[in-house]
Order: structure tokens, then C-alpha cells, then sequence
């Protein structure tokens, strides 16, 4: 647990970085939870096209699996 001192230091840091502003100190902690919560979405989106490209490849193979089977059918239908 940080003392008060501790605190205090932080808190004359931050005082110090953003000049006594309160409304920047807001601003950049917004922007900042912003930031986060676009890489993570960023990461959401990646994750599903993943998942999208391989459904898409097992599905393509299913299709051809499926057309290949047909042609054998039709094969057999012509050789009689």
C-alpha cells in the first residue's frame, strides 16, 4: 500500500507534467482509456478474421469435397 508521501510525490508529478492543468491531466487520461480500448478492439477484429479466413478455407473444402462426390455420381450415371 503507498504511503501518503507516496502518493503526494504522484500527485506533485503529475501537477508538475501537466502544469496545474486539470483539464489536460482529464483529457490525457480519456484519450489514454480511449487508446486501450481501440487496440483492444483492434485485437478483437484480428482475432475474427482469423476466424473467418479459416471457416472460410474449411468451408471451401467442404464445397469441393461435395463437388467432387457429385462428379463421381454423374461419372457413374454416364458409364451406364
Amino acid at each position: 500500500m503507498a504511503t501518503t508521501a507516496q502518493i503526494n510525490a504522484v500527485v506533485d508529478a503529475i501537477i508538475a507534467a501537466f502544469g496545474g492543468d486539470a483539464a489536460a491531466f482529464q483529457a490525457f487520461l480519456r484519450r489514454s482509456k480511449l487508446e486501450t480500448d481501440v487496440a483492444q478492439l483492434d485485437s478483437q477484429i484480428r482475432k475474427q478474421r482469423a476466424a473467418a479466413t479459416a471457416a472460410s478455407a474449411a468451408s471451401e473444402a467442404a464445397l469441393q469435397e461435395l463437388q467432387a462426390q457429385q462428379a463421381a455420381k454423374l461419372a457413374e450415371i454416364d458409364a451406364l
